[in-house]
């Protein structure tokens, strides 16, 4: 069977399919044109859409379409302020199908972005980029296709602001990435400021590139800081402008591999004119710090390896009061390996320098020090252990320059602290939880060029650590000081030092000599001054204080703490200031020692100039000259020293603090000339108050109850050449109890020529109206002188019973000793005298004498020299028979001691026996009893034991009140036999030698006893 062939179609319906296919291809072109031509609507449907179902909204505007990519513009987020927003954007793709054996679609092959402009927000330690935040969300979480290829990127004069806590950054950005590695970053700064509660930057131009050179990414960055400030409780800090270089190479990261492996160079350099912190301020600061190692790992498993070197360093550097020139320090680490587990650790070497440090009077020049080590950084903290030598030599100009009118001490100690040598043959540093410390395992010695040494050790350990520590300094020879200085609990602040200090020092600064202190309390060392604050009075000590010809010397006593700080030093200057106690010194130009004085004390030396002011509340005066003029005073006053002027007023008391002068003190240090004047005023004697015996031994003369007034005015002045002194005594009557007797109406002008030793001219003159003695003194007159070692008597006399007695010059020496003189008497009744005398009731002597008497004043008593008494008219004797126990007359028994006590019963039974043996001896006693002489002479001298020896010749007759004559009975007549007593006959002529004695030394002391008992006053109860 066959198939019958299709049959052909009509005509007409060949010409409706022809229509038809040409309708349709019509209509295929039209619609393939209108899809065409509706591209950028449908693209920006299509895109609007997918970034509106990422939760981001967006317009996008093209401007160009072709089958290879677009151009167009976009703006993602609210359209009155969008997120990001880019002026064109173009995006090259190619198609897939089935041409290319992948399934239907467009793969993106290249995206430039042209004059974006993208806002973000840092918050929190988080990026939001704001609109975009969802779409960034999503694809973060999208995986990775490790088949697609990325496309590559370019970004052209892009804008960011980024908006911070802090403030806003603007850059502009230019960046291009191929097949996801990054070719190249370029990104410029803006200046800005930013602020946070402690800190505020403001921040200059700064650009950053990023270079890809097959595995690695050059890096450069330069950035400037206009000025930072730092806000702190030690103080506010500044930098600026600071300059900032990094340049380097590093491995770029493989994303995909998940590491980081190759070489580690990297190069920064800073440059700051000025920063500052608190106390501390760097000028010209510099700061390299290079690395070259390599990277390894990724994530928690990175890990460099390497060396770092690091070297800062500066023109100046202020710490407080100290001053840094050309300091520098320079840190090599070695066998660097930082993980980001196990931190870093490493060999470290720190070399610290400075060309010079100033601090105040200090100067350290060539300072070094090398120290090597372990160190560790682990969890943020730094641990090290470094330890080698440090090294400087300095100078210390405290006390000026030196001068040629330096004291010796203040010479040495200059020249030995003007060029010295520190050195610590070894230093350990450490660092730990604890802080940083620093330690001495052996002594940093101190070495003068004038042989001093010093040794400073640690007290306690170590010697600095947590802000503090302690140490011990010794100095000893070469114009040093020897000190022992011990620093305790010391701490560093804000440049300053602190710490707790005992000092036990000897030497001499400025006019102090032989100077020593022991003191303890807190010292201060601050802006290149020291201040120091005691806890307890401080010990002082010196043996002189040097004031040109006017010495203090034997210096003692203690000087107290008050409200401030009790030595400063600093700036050429020095200054004490504190209450004295129990201060002592001896004025060896006034022959004057000062005891017990207290009072504030504020002494100076301001650039060599001695200032001083004293409060004196309270001192002792004591005279220490060989032959003491006054007795201890009190004084209180005040002492200014000035420019070399010193001035002072004091007034003086006695020990019961009665007033008795103001003294007023002048001194010209220039002129090296000055002088004290003393005033008592008018000075008023009474009986129970001020006596003249309180104020000098001069006046013991002068008995109690002393009544009347006297003035003392001196002077003592002194120059470069020596010292002189003056005074006038006035005495303006004056009444008081002598060992003579009372004394009334005592007058006169001593004028002294010297003070120190106690001097006047010849021709001082006093006179008394009356001595109360055995019988008053009358007219009594004394003429003398004095020089530094004898009183010069040259004349003086007085009227005694009718008569006149004078001395003839002599001298009396302060020294003591032997001295003589003679007493020339001229008619002088003796009867007043016996009547007055212990005498007086064992005879009558009734004669007026002249003579001359010489006696000697020994350490034994007086002692008289052959002297001779001689009756000028007739006169009367009678000596009572019991004063009497033998008499040589006519060649009779020796007279015996006029002092011996009456005759006991027996012992006169025994004389009447001997009259009735030998009634013509009892003649003797008759005439004795009963003598009136024409002629009377005694030989006076002295016999040893300190009895006077008396022999009388005296020629005369018998006189008795009642006459008498002899009877004799016959037969006393005719046996010659007489045993009865016989009267001496009236009219017996009698020649008589009676040679007797008595005790001198005991009868000048009964005559004193007697006196006082005559001189004092009633016993109160």
């Amino acid at each position: 069977m066959t198939e019958s062939p299709i049959p052909s179609p009509p005509r007409a319906q060949r010409r409706a399919l022809r229509l038809a296919l040409t309708v349709g291809l019509v209509a295929a072109t039209v619609g393939a044109l209108g899809v065409y031509a509706a591209r950028r609507a449908l693209a920006r449907d299509a895109v609007t859409s997918w970034l509106r179902a990422q939760g981001v909204e967006s317009q996008i505007t093209f401007q160009a379409f072709d089958p290879g990519g677009f151009t167009g513009a976009l703006t993602v987020g609210p359209t009155q302020d969008p997120d990001l927003t880019a002026e064109a954007i173009e995006i090259r793709y190619d198609l897939l199908g089935f041409w290319t054996g992948d399934r239907f679609g467009a793969r993106v092959t290249s995206v430039r972005l042209v004059r974006p402009k993208l806002k973000a927000r840092w918050h929190g330690g988080r990026l939001s980029l704001g609109a975009l935040d969802p779409l960034v969300e999503t694809l973060r979480k999208r995986p990775a296709d490790a088949n697609s290829a990325l496309p590559d990127i370019q970004l052209v004069d892009g804008r960011l602001r980024l908006d911070t806590d802090q403030g806003r950054l603007m850059a502009q950005a230019d960046a291009l990435t191929a097949g996801g590695r990054l070719q190249r970053l370029d990104l410029v700064f803006a200046p800005a400021t930013l602020s946070t509660p402690d800190a505020t930057l403001a921040t200059g131009p700064a650009e950053m590139h990023l270079v890809t050179h097959g595995a690695q990414i050059a890096v450069a960055l330069a950035a400037r800081i206009n000025q930072g400030q730092m806000r702190a409780p030690d103080g506010p800090g500044r930098i600026g402008p600071l300059d900032l270089r990094l340049s380097g190479q590093l491995p770029y990261p493989d994303l995909k591999g998940h590491r980081a492996d190759g070489d580690l160079l990297l190069t920064l350099d800073g440059h700051a004119a000025t920063a500052s912190w608190g106390a501390t301020m760097v000028q010209d600061l510099t700061q390299t710090l290079s690395f070259k190692g390599r990277v390894t790992g990724w994530g928690d498993g990175l890990g460099v390896t390497g060396a770092v070197t690091s070297a800062t360093g500066a023109a100046t550097a202020r710490l407080g009061g100290t001053r840094l020139e050309a300091p520098s320090l320079t840190v090599q680490a070695t066998e660097v390996a930082w993980t980001a587990k196990a931190g870093a650790q490493g060999q470290l070497r720190l070399t610290a320098a400075a060309r010079r440090l100033d601090q105040g009077d200090l100067v350290l020049a060539k300072l070094g020090a090398d120290l090597t080590g372990p160190a560790r950084i682990e969890a943020g903290r730094l641990s090290l252990a470094l330890s080698g030598p440090a090294a400087t030599r300095g100078a210390w100009t405290g006390l000026g320059p030196a001068r040629s009118g330096d004291s010796p001490g203040d010479a040495g100690l200059k020249r030995a602290l003007a060029s010295f040598a520190l050195n610590a043959p070894a230093v350990t540093l450490s660092a730990g939880p604890q802080g940083l410390s620093l330690d001495l395992p052996r002594a940093l010695t101190l070495r003068t060029d004038t042989g001093g040494t010093g040794q400073l050790n640690r007290l306690g350990s170590p010697l600095y650590a947590q802000g503090g520590g302690g140490f011990h300094l010794a100095l000893a020879g070469g114009g040093l000081p020897q000190a022992d200085l011990a620093i305790s609990r010391y701490s560093l602040a804000g440049g300053a030092f602190a710490g707790q200090a005992r000092l036990d020092a000897k030497g001499s600064l400025g006019p102090v000599v032989d100077a020593h202190v022991a003191a303890s309390g807190t010292v201060r060392i601050a802006d290149g001054a020291l201040a120091f604050t005691a806890d307890r009075c401080a010990d002082l000590a010196a043996g002189r204080l040097e004031l040109g010809a006017n010495d203090l010397s034997a210096i003692s006593g203690q000087l107290c703490p008050t409200r401030g700080p009790l030595f400063q030093l600093g700036g050429g200057s020095w200054r004490a200031q504190g209450t004295t106690k129990a201060l002592a010194a001896e004025v060896p130009f006034l022959q004057v020692a000062i005891r017990a004085a207290s009072g504030p004390l504020d002494l100076a030396s301001r650039h060599g100039d001695l200032a001083l002011d004293a409060d004196i509340q309270r001192a002792s005066l004591a005279d220490t000259a060989p032959d003491r003029r006054f007795n201890p005073l009190l004084a209180k006053g005040q002492a200014r020293l000035a420019k070399a002027h010193w001035t002072g007023a004091f007034a003086l008391s006695d020990a019961s603090g009665r007033p008795l002068a103001q003294a007023a003190l002048t001194h010209d240090g220039g002129a090296g000339a000055g002088g004290v004047t003393f005033d008592t005023g008018l000075l008023a004697f009474t009986p129970g108050g001020l006596q003249p015996a309180a104020l000098s031994p001069k006046a013991s003369m002068i008995g109690d109850p002393a009544q009347g007034a006297a003035r003392f005015q001196g002077r003592i002045d002194w120059t470069s050449a020596g010292s002189t002194s003056g005074g006038t005594l006035d005495v303006g009557g004056l009444d008081f109890m002598s060992p003579a007797g009372a004394v009334s109406g005592l007058k006169g002008r001593i004028v002294f020529t010297s003070l120190a030793p106690l001097a006047a001219a010849p021709g001082q003159s006093l006179t008394a109206d009356t001595v109360a003695a055995l019988t008053p003194l009358t007219g009594a007159q004394v003429t003398f002188g004095l020089d530094h070692d004898a009183v010069q008597v040259s004349a003086a006399g007085f009227g005694l019973s009718g008569g006149q007695v004078r001395v003839e010059p002599f001298e009396i020496p302060f020294a003591g000793g032997t001295w003589r003189a003679a007493v020339t008497v001229k008619e002088v009744e003796l009867a007043d005298l016996v009547e007055a005398s212990p005498f007086a009731d064992r005879m009558d002597l009734k004669a007026k004498v002249s003579g001359r008497i010489p006696f000697a004043m020994t350490p034994q008593g007086v002692r008289i020299e052959g002297g001779e008494l001689h009756a000028v008219s007739p006169g009367r004797i009678s000596i009572r028979r019991e004063a009497l126990t033998g008499v040589q007359g006519a060649g009779g028994a020796p007279a015996v001691d006029p002092k011996a006590p009456v005759a006991a019963p027996a012992a006169a039974a025994a004389v009447t026996a001997v009259a009735n043996a030998d009634p013509y001896s009892d003649f003797v006693y008759q005439a004795m009893e009963n003598l009136s002489f024409e002629a009377l002479t005694a030989e006076v001298a002295s016999r040893p034991g300190g009895r006077l020896g008396v022999i009388f010749h005296i020629k005369g007759e018998h006189d008795p009140p009642k006459r008498a004559e002899i009877k004799l009975t016959a037969r006393e007549v005719l046996t010659r036999k007489i045993l009865r007593t016989l009267p001496l006959p009236s009219g017996t002529k009698v020649d008589l030698t009676l040679d007797t004695s008595v005790n001198l030394d005991q009868l000048l002391g009964d005559l004193a006893d007697y006196q006082r008992l005559r001189g004092s006053r009633p016993v109160q109860p």
